[in-house]
């Protein structure tokens, strides 16, 4: 038989094992070591990069290592150095559309347009004050919360706001910025330089509903009122 029409030879085929179904295993998440978060032992908050970290913790210690070179004011952040700086320029190439005001940081025109609005987005969970920044809610939190993390760097008194501290630290330097132009008094504090302007009004701004007599200050007006109409 000629082997060239021999039947042709049958493969056999093998079966294939059918897939089985693993769940795959989760790898653990690595952490970059720039993002792992830092604890505040004074505040508590977890902060994210090591570099605002050191940032935040000069808030407690009162540390300001940017100084300004023109007028002295120091800084905790860089970044606050840089908008002061702004200051001693007269360019305000952001204005108004409303109010014609000019401003010049697009971030402080943003922040006034607010003030033309009646809309206040950011309730406070503990009272039923709403405000319309959140800079505005964290200062606000603060009196339900009694969290000063403003402290002096000459004692140890701490405060709320990092206004009141400024103000406070004038105690021990000696500071005094508010100069009256009609006399030669100067004073620490603005709210007292603003009740001394008072004195030389002509015309008392606090006057009685109960008889022709005013006041230069709010609380001589209170003072007369429980003593004699109360």
């Amino acid at each position: 038989m000629d082997p060239r029409m021999s039947p042709p030879k049958t493969r056999l085929r093998k079966r294939r094992k059918k897939a089985v179904w693993k769940p795959k295993r989760k790898r653990p998440q690595v952490v970059a070591p720039d993002l792992e978060l830092h604890h505040c032992d004074i505040c508590g908050k977890d902060i994210k990069h090591q570099s605002n970290f050191r940032e935040h913790q000069r808030i407690h210690t009162g540390e300001r290592p940017y100084q300004c070179q023109r007028c002295q004011k120091t800084f905790t952040r860089c970044a606050d150095l840089i908008k002061h700086r702004l200051v001693h320029s007269a360019s305000r190439p952001f204005h108004c559309r409303i109010c014609g005001k000019r401003f010049k940081l697009q971030a402080d025109l943003d922040k006034h347009a607010k003030v033309h609005s009646d809309e206040a987005p950011f309730p406070c969970h503990l009272c039923p004050k709403r405000f319309k920044r959140t800079s505005c809610l964290v200062k606000h939190l603060r009196i339900h919360t009694q969290e000063k993390p403003f402290a002096c760097s000459h004692c140890s008194r701490r405060f709320k706001w990092e206004a009141s501290v400024k103000e406070h630290e004038r105690v021990h330097t000696g500071e005094r910025p508010h100069r009256c132009d009609q006399c030669p008094k100067t004073f620490t504090h603005r709210s007292t330089f603003l009740q001394h302007q008072r004195t030389h009004q002509k015309y008392p701004a606090f006057g009685c509903k109960h008889c022709p007599r005013s006041f230069n200050h709010k609380s001589n007006l209170l003072k007369h009122v429980r003593r004699l109409h109360s």
